[in-house]
Parts: structure tokens; sequence; C-alpha cells
């Protein structure tokens, strides 16, 4: 398996956990970053003028030259680029060893993978293909990909570092938590925190990039947070009442299943494959963008306990079928 990681990603959030649990599996990875200057920045620009994703990398161009190396011994068995769509420069068309079988997942919406796949024709050489959801497959068919290499298997969560409150907080206050900054719709987060001031019971806390701070300033109802550690967002996410999930678009998404791992039952806007993810028993979704359904969801939950404790239960058990261990053994089989 091979990935580039960002510093910034918590420790036990993210894809490239699946390394962790699937047997024999070996994680090669490198830091996603860019060359500083001279000649290997030269040669990165032009490498990423034909590359297979434009999202390519000074991590992705030496995670590739690594693998390759190896090629030369004759590696046999599966190769899995577990983010293809940010790290596929030029591996797969690469000769292989008959035996070899090369896997890629991606995990951008539709709307980005248009935008960041610059050679479509090169999807049909990979043999197998993972999806995080069922709305990104139109683009693989499109693309001519036989339907039998795409295979959709749903995000995984870390089931036992993510874990509910032993004794639930205070309950004089209902807290919304919402977490996370890429492709989050904060329009309609604002909004929402703004209608649900007349409701002096619900308080709003916001763990975001600092660039959006400034979107909520002046809402007595919001704290926000930036450039919290790993122990503060366990913490945030075992001491809330419910998760508040705004997106544009997503496929699947971290905060939303960890906050399922801790107990919480969640509302989110029904966009792309979230609604695979959030049952009907433990949470809600509305509309893009309708924030009086929004805070109408908030507000019934913060008065109904026995509601809340129904969704908690179900929100556990909802990510326990989502634990790493069940996406391995999906991911083996398709191996």
């Amino acid at each position: 398996m091979l990935a580039t990681a960002y510093a910034s990603h918590a420790k036990r959030s993210g894809y490239n956990l699946l390394a962790e649990y699937v047997s024999g599996a070996e994680l090669m990875t490198r830091p996603r970053t860019m060359p500083r200057g001279g000649v290997s920045l030269l040669a990165l620009r032009i490498a990423r003028r034909v590359a297979f994703t434009r999202w390519y990398t000074g991590g992705s161009a030496r995670l590739e030259w690594r693998v390759i190396r190896r090629f030369r011994g004759r590696l046999r068995g599966v190769i899995h680029s577990l983010w293809a769509d940010h790290d596929l420069g030029f591996l797969d068309l690469a000769p292989r060893h008959p035996d070899v079988t090369f896997c890629g997942t991606f995990h951008s919406p539709i709307d980005t993978l248009r935008e960041s796949v610059r050679c479509k024709w090169r999807l049909r050489k990979l043999d197998r293909i993972i999806l995080m959801s069922e709305s990104q497959r139109p683009f693989f068919l499109h693309a001519g990909v036989h339907p039998d290499r795409i295979h959709v298997i749903l995000h995984g969560v870390d089931t036992r570092y993510f874990t509910p409150a032993e004794h639930l907080s205070d309950a004089s206050f209902f807290t919304v938590l919402a977490v996370g900054g890429h492709r989050r719709d904060f329009k309609t987060l604002q909004a929402l925190c703004g209608v649900s001031e007349k409701n002096r019971r619900i308080r709003f806390r916001i763990v975001a990039p600092a660039d959006w701070r400034s979107h909520f300033q002046g809402l007595p109802n919001v704290e926000f947070f930036s450039n919290i550690t790993d122990e503060q967002l366990l913490r945030e996410y075992r001491t809330a009442s419910c998760f508040a999930h705004s997106a544009e678009e997503a496929t699947a998404n971290n905060a939303l299943l960890e906050a399922l791992a801790c107990g919480l039952p969640a509302v989110a806007e029904n966009v792309g494959g979230i609604p695979e993810y959030l049952t009907p028993s433990c949470g809600e979704l509305i509309p893009p963008g309708d924030v009086p359904a929004f805070a109408r969801a908030l507000e019934t939950l913060a008065g109904s306990t026995e509601k809340v404790m129904s969704m908690r239960r179900a929100a556990r058990d909802r990510a326990i079928a989502l634990d790493w261990k069940m996406v391995a053994q999906k991911t083996a089989a398709i191996y």
C-alpha cells in the first residue's frame, strides 16, 4: 500500500489506517510536500503537466520512484494506491510482472475528479478501483472502466480509539459540534448558528481552520477552535450532544464517522455519499442549504432526551459496522 500523508492529519484518522488491518500489508508513505526549489521543483512542474492527477506532489513522486525501484526485483502481489486521485502520476504505466495487481482508491466527488484526473483512459489500466460512495460510480463508467473492476467499500473508522464517554456531560446545554474545513458549507453553518440564537440552550462548538473564524465572530452561541490536538478533538466528540455536518459535496467524511463512533447523533446535509453512511436510526438528513430544516432538526433533538439516547446507541452500532476490521476484510476479498 502506498500513500502520501499530511502532517496536520490526526494520527487515528484517515484512510491510511487501512494498512494496519489488512494481513500482510506494507504501508509505504511519504509526507505530502512540494520541493522547495531548484531542479527538483522544475522537474516536478514538468511532470505534473502529464501526470495522471493534477495534484501530483514531490511526496507522490518520491513514493512512486521507490516502488518502481522495487519492480526491478519482480514485485509480486497487490500494489494499492490508497489515494490514487492525489498520488498517481506514472506508476500505472510501469512494466509489471504478470502476478502484480494494481488497485487504486478514489476519494473525491465527481466534480473534483473531473478537474483532477487528467488521463481518464488510464483508469482502464487499473485492475481494481475502490470508491468511497456509489455517487462516484458514474464517473468511472463514463470513462470506460469495466463495471466488474469497480467496487464501493465504505470508509472505515477506528472504533477502539473513538469511543463514547463513560458519563454524559452536563445536560444544561445542548452542544452541537462541527468539525473540519475541506468543502464544508460554512455559509449554511453560519446561518444555522444565527437562527439558533433564540434557543438559549443550544450551543455550537466549531473546530475548523483559522481562516473561517471571522465568519462566526459576534455570535454569542458559538465557540471556535483551530489547531487542536488529537486528545482535544476526542474530548470534543465525547462531550458534545450532537454532530452537525454541513458540506457542499462529499463522498465519505472522517469527522462524521468519528462522531458516530463516539455515540453522537448527527444532522447532515444530504449530499453525495453521506446518505450511505448516516442511517435514519442515528441521524437526520436535510436538504442542502435548508437552514430552517437544519434548525428544526437540532431543536427536536435538544428537546427529546429519549430520542437522543436511542440515536446515540444506533450511532455507535453504525460505526462498529464501519470499523476498519470490516473494511479490511472487504478490501482483501477484492484483491
